[in-house]
């Protein structure tokens, strides 16, 4: 079944409450930067142990009613590795999805190999060629819808055999609680102030370089929104340390990275890449100085 409008969602969860059903195998597929700047879901692909749903998240749109479904205390997802739909989730869709019984913390308490490719009969280079694949593309090609079905067919009867082995290693109740905690972690970020931990060495940088390295890093994620492109294409993270330690004005430095091997009619011209500095320096991101205070004698 494929949905694509709010109603037939509310649908979909009314029927599931008049069957009660209280568990379904729940996955996500979308785009984490590989293809546009902003993140988005594609679709969500459910199966509640008789029927395999569809719901088109590009297509209908973000709604209370997908919230609500996604958050409903009366109906628990069972998913796999669960962490990055989480953050894609949270930070698409300003929610997260709860209660989950994640099957990968599971396998880690029964000191098993955490993996799913094993019960999907998959290669994990074949699995990890369709995860890369363009899900904002409509309409969806088969292939895909077919890989993504599979992917949550047989996630109940996974949960179901290890539930089992877990309760026979009085390791039941741990099981739930790390699974209600990996729903509970909060992913949501602003992405202008991920240079604190994800800018080369920047925990070890003196301070003038630290607030360079920030208006560089504000500076990448403006160009990617501008142009609607993964920040990734535009600049390396190589680059930008590059650019940090280069002894060239900071605008120049950025002028020669980012038109490395660019072909003349692609290459980005100086007034906008020093107006996009500019832009950057002034953020409210930008490090100051800490504030130095003399002991008094």
């Amino acid at each position: 079944m494929m949905i694509t409008t709010e109603e037939q969602l509310q649908k979909y969860v009314d029927n599931l409450r008049e069957k009660e059903i209280r568990k379904i195998a729940l996955d996500l597929e979308g785009d984490q930067g590989m293809f546009h700047y902003n993140h988005s879901i594609s679709i969500f692909q459910c199966f509640d142990g008789e029927e395999a749903t569809i719901i088109d998240v590009l297509k209908m749109g973000n709604n209370s009613t997908l919230r609500e479904f996604l958050t409903c205390q009366d109906i628990i997802k069972v998913m796999f590795s669960c962490g990055n739909d989480m953050f894609m989730t949270q930070n698409v869709l300003s929610c997260t999805i709860t209660p989950v019984n994640d099957i990968a913390i599971a396998q880690k308490l029964l000191g098993m190999p955490v993996n799913l490719v094993d019960y999907l009969n998959i290669d994990k280079e074949e699995k990890d060629g369709f995860q890369r694949a363009n899900w904002l593309a409509r309409p969806i090609k088969p292939t895909l819808l077919e890989y993504a079905i599979n992917d949550v067919l047989k996630l109940l009867e996974i949960e179901d055999n290890l539930i089992t082995q877990l309760k026979n290693h009085g390791l039941y109740d741990e099981y739930i609680k790390g699974s209600r905690a990996a729903s509970e972690k909060k992913y949501a970020t602003n992405r202008h102030e991920l240079f604190v931990t994800k800018f080369p060495g920047y925990p070890r940088l003196p301070f003038i370089k630290k607030k360079i390295a920030a208006t560089v890093w504000i500076f990448r994620e403006l160009l990617g929104e501008k142009f609607d492109c993964p920040v990734g294409y535009l600049l390396s993270r190589k680059a930008l340390a590059d650019i940090i330690n280069s002894s060239d004005n900071v605008a120049v430095a950025i002028e020669r990275e980012i038109n490395r091997d660019r072909n003349s009619h692609k290459r980005l011209g100086m007034s906008l890449i020093k107006s996009l500095l500019e832009k950057a320096a002034q953020s409210p991101y930008i490090p100051e100085k800490p504030v130095v205070r003399r002991r008094q004698l």
